[in-house]
């Protein structure tokens, strides 16, 4: 049986696990504790991460794009991949904003709301440590607690940016909230790449954590979405005809070009430049410095993160022609990468 190694507190993880119960896939979804991590996990795919998923065969998979993208072409079930090309673009750039932006979100209300700070290494122990007494394994894991809260300056969130960032919040969540009052998932009936991007950080970290579900309270069709994205699904309906993009999506991507998209376009032009003086190079190393971010119109600083790439890369080898044109009807999307990222061996290298 494939086995899923998550913990419930990782969004990515909530993320395969939510894919994974809606494909109706057989699986075990095992908690490995530090020593799993650091031994068996580490020796598969070099490193402790979660998710990893185990495959019957002695398959390893990690990264959880790479995950639900391999486990689509086996796997039997409705596609997550919607028809239209422009539904696709926008599942993709809203991955994009699940997996690389809203990280900000979720390690800001997980660190520095004491209540989430002290459920999670609560949980950290609980599967990390589980047959040591609750207080032994929070000291003993408050060192992985200081180093998440660490990656909050990384990402840019400080004094400076934390107003805009929770006004940011706020806003997509109510966004959602009156788009899932239209439309029981981000492209009608089912779900697609989009829902799950979006549902891990959510779930995981502001819906579960218990200092900030208050954020939800006001919020029912939200809240109704996180819900059904539970599953197992009882029914599903159809994608949005046409190729339709709601009008409720509409803000939501003027914000995600507005700021984020800044925030790639700088990052893109210095991969660009590094790589073209680095032409012998295999990688590009994990950061390449400091740069200017704005969220929730709040400016601040944060370290250009060179493996979102490729995540980068895949909206962008959906679009056609038309589809660029349309998606800069929402804002400025100048995204041109010349050197191409691919993931090999769990790591994201070059494509020399």
């Amino acid at each position: 049986m494939m086995i899923l190694n998550s913990w419930p507190v990782s969004p990515y993880s909530a993320k395969v696990r939510a894919y994974l119960r809606w494909k109706g896939a057989e699986f075990e979804d095992v908690p490995p504790s530090v020593f799993g991590l650091q031994r068996r996990i580490r020796k598969a795919v070099g490193k402790a991460i979660m998710p990893t998923v185990e495959l019957p065969d002695g398959t390893w998979l990690q990264d959880s794009s790479e995950i639900i993208d391999t486990l689509e072409k086996s796997l039997p079930g409705e596609a997550i991949t919607p028809p239209g090309p422009r539904q696709r673009v926008v599942s993709l750039l809203l991955e994009l904003h699940g997996d690389e932006w809203l990280p900000m979100v979720a390690l800001h209300y997980r660190w520095n709301v004491p209540a989430n700070k002290q459920f999670a290494m609560s949980e950290f122990a609980r599967f990390g440590v589980p047959w040591l007494p609750g207080f032994l394994g929070r000291a003993l894991v408050k060192p992985v607690a200081e180093k998440m809260a660490g990656y909050l300056p990384v990402l840019g969130v400080d004094k400076r940016t934390i107003g805009g960032l929770e006004s940011f919040t706020k806003q997509l969540l109510a966004r959602l909230d009156a788009h899932f009052a239209e439309h029981d998932f981000v492209f009608g009936g089912r779900p697609a790449m989009a829902d799950f991007a979006l549902y891990g950080p959510l779930w995981a970290h502001l819906w579960r954590d218990v200092g900030s579900r208050s954020l939800f309270d006001a919020l029912p069709n939200l809240s109704a979405w996180v819900e059904r994205m539970l599953g197992p699904p009882t029914t599903l309906g159809p994608w949005l005809a046409d190729d339709a993009i709601p009008a409720t999506l509409e803000p939501i991507l003027t914000t995600l070009l507005a700021e984020q998209g800044a925030y790639v376009e700088r990052l893109v032009d210095a991969i660009n430049a590094w790589c073209d003086a680095n032409p012998e190079a295999s990688r590009v190393p994990r950061s390449l410095g400091p740069t200017s971010v704005v969220i929730g119109g709040a400016a601040g600083t944060r370290k250009f993160v060179t493996e979102s790439l490729w995540k980068v890369q895949r909206p962008l080898d959906a679009m056609t022609p038309e589809t660029l044109r349309w998606v800069r009807t929402f804002g400025r999307l100048q995204w041109a990468p010349r050197h191409r990222v691919v993931r090999r061996d769990f790591k994201v290298v070059l494509d020399r």
